[in-house]
């Protein structure tokens, strides 16, 4: 969804009105939890029977430890992240829902990177949206997760520019009053 003139009146807000752009992030960020919380429930139960918190930590050539799949983690920790973003395709995103839980991060882009058993049995389970190449974002919940809630994104995106104006105009106000 392409939203014109939020994100450069964001980045100007956190210039020159730190507070107000606190404020507004903060709104937004309150307006996007339902839809992190509904796609946070998209996460499955269980997706392959040896990748479980229950079972010990398997350990990696490297000495590090390889992030176990829990599901009731993976859904609580999908979190809204606001604000200004950085340019992607000329650009800037004001709002993305990201996975906080690495085990949950793992399902939902392991193969970005590397093409392995792991992944291709993860591809099996939970396909990606379309062929995805190494290299690309990819996304098994996410993506798909979002998509499907789009006027739920529309809303809050809707509302969160109406909050923006309205706070924006108070503190025009209160500064013309003073």
């Amino acid at each position: 969804m392409k939203v014109v003139g939020v994100a450069e009146a964001m980045r100007h807000m956190r210039q020159y009105e730190k507070d107000l752009f606190k404020e507004v992030k903060t709104q937004m960020d309150q307006s996007a939890q339902p839809l992190a919380q509904q796609v946070g429930g998209d996460f499955p139960d269980r997706v392959l029977t040896n990748w479980t918190g229950s079972e010990p930590t398997k350990r990696r050539k490297e000495g590090k430890r390889f992030p176990t799949y829990e599901a009731a983690n993976a859904r609580g920790m999908v979190k809204p992240k606001v604000g200004i973003g950085r340019v992607r395709n000329g650009e800037r995103n004001i709002l993305r829902i990201q996975q906080m839980s690495p085990g949950g991060a793992v399902l939902d882009g392991a193969g970005s990177k590397t093409d392995n058993i792991f992944v291709r049995n993860l591809d099996t389970y939970a396909p990606t949206k379309g062929k995805s190449k190494l290299g690309r974002s990819r996304s098994r919940v996410l993506y798909r997760g979002v998509e499907k809630r789009m006027p739920l994104v529309e809303t809050i995106v809707a509302r969160s520019i109406e909050l923006t104006d309205k706070m924006v105009q108070q503190a025009i106000n209160a500064r013309g009053k003073a």
